[in-house]
């Protein structure tokens, strides 16, 4: 066997032994038990609530007002349902939707929405949850969060109970049955209220129109959106430049309205040119107007993009002093965060005397338009 066949042979035998090596039973070597995750411990709360029972109730009176927003109907609604007595706001509107209100009627559909999305909340302790959203804050917003969760938690359980005992006797019947007759005989909150329940889209939008043509605003700002929405879903291209002067119509009574107008120009989402220089002054007077939206909007949309600095911190600021006084009703804690992010994030590019510049700018814009923002959400 020559020298290149015994180096075969190695490497068979080598191989083989290798093979039975591999289909050997071996006793099994212990293998490391996994590493376990450990998971960070949730955050504990190191600050101490202040009591926001009385502030919540005006969020929540805010919030009820803001909903029925060009509704007439008694001041003592809107403060029951800050309380969570849905029984008594209930039963004050009833006697009066009974004498023939169709305002009251149309209210006692929105107090029955609300009583049905209060009856889907059921939030526990929030302890953890209240940790991980003031991490980072200063103290004393951190302490009113805090405070205005727990009072939260506290509102919904009498609201849930009261709701139980309103909607237990709740005329759903005779309430259609008067929306129903308004809508028939020509009242354009009716109509727009009731469009909202008719599942065929055709007669839906023949019902809105009723109220477009006697320019309700709601139903208007109703049109429009629908419209907008059909545009952005590639759904119709007719009627695009409608938008734009619907949403002006809307935006004569209605905040978000004029937001929105502010928003589509700025992007020219109806078929014109983008134009953010004429958005500007719708947007700014939406905050102006105490929008909620309007706010972070400035910082986001391109109609706000030129505002020079200090002046954005001083509308910052404008819509900060407005949710510490309740006027961004329910909204208080998210409002609260995104502005304290938003403030810190702009305060620390600007220099001393941007910020002194940034003060004058808001105490001028608070004496100008603090009184207007307030009276326009019921917050004054």
């Amino acid at each position: 066997m020559n020298a290149a066949a015994l180096a075969r042979a190695g490497a068979l035998a080598v191989l083989w032994l290798t093979a039975g090596v591999a289909q050997a039973i071996e006793t099994p070597k212990p293998q490391a038990a996994p590493e376990e995750k450990k998971e960070a411990p949730p955050p504990e709360l190191t600050v101490t609530p202040t009591d926001e029972r009385a502030f919540y109730e005006k969020v929540q009176r805010v919030t009820a007002y803001r909903a029925l927003r060009g509704l007439k109907i008694p001041a003592s609604v809107i403060a029951d349902l800050g309380r969570g007595d849905a029984e008594q706001a209930v039963a004050t509107l009833n006697g009066i939707a009974s004498q023939g209100s169709n305002d009251a009627n149309i209210a006692l559909v929105h107090v029955q929405h609300w009583c049905a999305s209060v009856a889907q909340q059921r939030a526990g302790d929030p302890k953890t949850q209240i940790a991980k959203l003031v991490q980072g804050q200063p103290d004393a917003r951190a302490a009113r969060v805090a405070g205005v969760m727990y009072a939260e938690v506290e509102y919904m359980q009498r609201a849930r109970a009261s709701c139980s005992k309103a909607l237990s006797t709740f005329d759903y019947k005779g309430v259609e049955a008067r929306l129903r007759s308004a809508a028939a005989a020509g009242d354009p909150a009716s109509a727009t209220e009731l469009a909202q329940f008719l599942r065929d889209p055709a007669k839906r939008e023949e019902m809105l129109q009723t109220a477009v043509k006697k320019q309700y605003p709601p139903a208007v700002y109703k049109v429009a959106t629908n419209l907008l929405i059909a545009v952005q879903r590639g759904q119709t291209t007719e009627n695009v430049s409608q938008i734009r002067e619907l949403l002006k119509i809307a935006g004569r009574e209605i905040p978000r309205a004029k937001l929105d107008l502010a928003n589509c120009m700025a992007v020219g989402c109806d078929g014109h040119p983008a134009d953010a220089l004429t958005a500007r002054a719708f947007g700014i007077d939406a905050a102006r107007d105490g929008e909620p939206t309007a706010f972070p909007s400035m910082v986001r949309m391109p109609w706000g993009a030129r505002i020079p600095r200090p002046t954005l911190l001083a509308w910052q600021l404008f819509g900060d002093r407005l949710n510490e006084s309740g006027c961004m009703g329910d909204q208080f804690v998210p409002t609260a965060l995104a502005l304290t992010q938003t403030i810190s994030m702009i305060t620390r590019v600007l220099d001393d005397q941007d910020l002194e510049e940034t003060k004058k700018q808001f105490d001028a814009l608070w004496a100008e338009s603090g009184t207007r923002a307030m009276k326009e959400n019921g917050c004054e």
